[in-house]
């Protein structure tokens, strides 16, 4: 009776000291972070990226764009300078004949002829119909050889000048397409800059959300430990005995997860050995830095990444992202094995390569440089395979 007395006044000395400790230590923290408010955050910070991932890709597109106009205004260029070297070799044609003419007839004026009468004797002085009938012909063939001369070589100055003006126009009307591109272009870069902006205030918030999570945690585990300090001053036998059962059920637990859980080791699939060539071919452009169009290890964007690390492998992959996502097999995101290509967006706007372990490697966008993240399937549209 006496043990059982103890027993009970002992236990209620244990509750009042866990009551006492716990009113002491349930006062609320001045709005205090939530998991749901850093996940928030996240969630704001991946639109974000998303974006930015979106406007370099259009960026690209217009530079490829850009350049096709260019390689147009310069062909352009080159048919307007044939053109015009064809209406001045034209004019110095009619200019030379003009002259010819123009010396044919001073020479008969300066004889005192007109040009004419010097025809008409020349008929009146034939000797028989024949001779006449002959230098009639010759005469009329003359004149209107002349004449056809003249006005062929004049036609064709009109026609080269007309195709001239065409050109000329054509040639504009790509310098106006190209204007409005810059002016495109630039525009993009507008708005990403401020998305930029909301990018880098999204990620100091979620730095002081961390924190202050962080600075949440640590007094609840001070609070806690000063708790279990004040039950083990009164009830040491007693908190000896839940300690033990405490560690019988947690090794329970960890045996139960352990045999429901397969480890990430024994779940990810062998890496062929193509698939490992890709992989460490990858792993050595990290840290190289986001280029716009860039296709080369001083400077990448996705798809220029994605392109140069299939060529180490002998796989040549089309240059931008949305065609790159049309190459190989389409599998289910849920399914991917290392080296197989991760997209966003359809038509695709980012591509990265899938690494294993839930983790894929890219070149983000501007600011930043060739990484590895965390490859979650619902952030991702398609998945192909081209390693088989």
């Amino acid at each position: 009776m006496m043990k059982k007395l103890m027993k009970c006044t002992v236990s209620a000395a244990i509750l009042a000291t866990m009551i006492q400790a716990t009113a002491t230590f349930a006062s609320p923290i001045d709005s205090p972070v939530t998991k749901g408010q850093i996940d928030a955050t996240k969630g704001q910070i991946d639109d974000f990226e998303t974006k930015i991932q979106q406007l370099d890709n259009r960026i690209t597109i217009a530079m490829e764009e850009s350049q096709k106009l260019n390689d147009d205004i310069k062909r352009q260029h080159e048919k307007i300078v044939e053109t015009e070297a064809e209406i001045e070799k034209a004019k110095k044609a009619l200019d030379a004949h003009k002259k010819v003419y123009s010396e044919r007839l001073r020479s008969i004026q300066l004889e005192g002829k007109q040009s004419i009468a010097t025809y008409a004797e020349l008929l009146l002085s034939s000797d028989n119909i024949s001779e006449f009938l002959t230098r009639f012909t010759a005469i009329s063939q003359i004149m209107e050889s002349d004449r056809d001369l003249l006005n062929g070589l004049n036609e064709k100055e009109q026609a080269l000048k007309k195709a001239e003006e065409k050109l000329q126009n054509e040639y504009n009307q790509l310098k106006k397409s190209q204007d409005k591109l810059a002016a495109e272009q630039k525009k993009i870069e507008v708005d990403k800059k401020e998305v930029e902006k909301e990018l880098a205030k999204a990620k100091n918030t979620l730095k002081n959300q961390q924190d202050q999570l962080a600075q949440q945690e640590a007094q609840r585990r001070a609070q806690q430990a000063q708790l279990a300090q004040q039950r083990a001053q009164q009830v040491q036998q007693v908190q000896q005995v839940q300690k033990a059962e405490q560690e019988t059920r947690q090794q329970s637990l960890v045996t139960k997860a352990s045999k429901s859980t397969p480890s990430v080791e024994a779940a990810t699939l062998t890496n062929s050995g193509v698939a490992n060539k890709v992989i460490a071919t990858a792993k050595q452009y990290l840290g190289v830095p986001y280029v716009w169009g860039g296709t080369t290890p001083s400077g990448f964007d996705c798809s220029g990444f994605t392109q140069n690390v299939f060529r180490s492998v002998g796989i040549n992959l089309p240059r931008a992202s949305r065609d790159q996502q049309n190459v190989g097999t389409r599998i289910s995101l849920n399914e991917v094995q290392p080296g197989d290509l991760v997209f966003r967006g359809n038509p695709a706007y980012h591509v990265g390569i899938y690494i294993g372990g839930g983790q894929y490697m890219h070149a983000p966008q501007t600011g930043d440089v060739v990484k590895i993240s965390t490859y979650n399937p619902s952030k991702f549209t398609t998945a192909t395979r081209v390693l088989h």
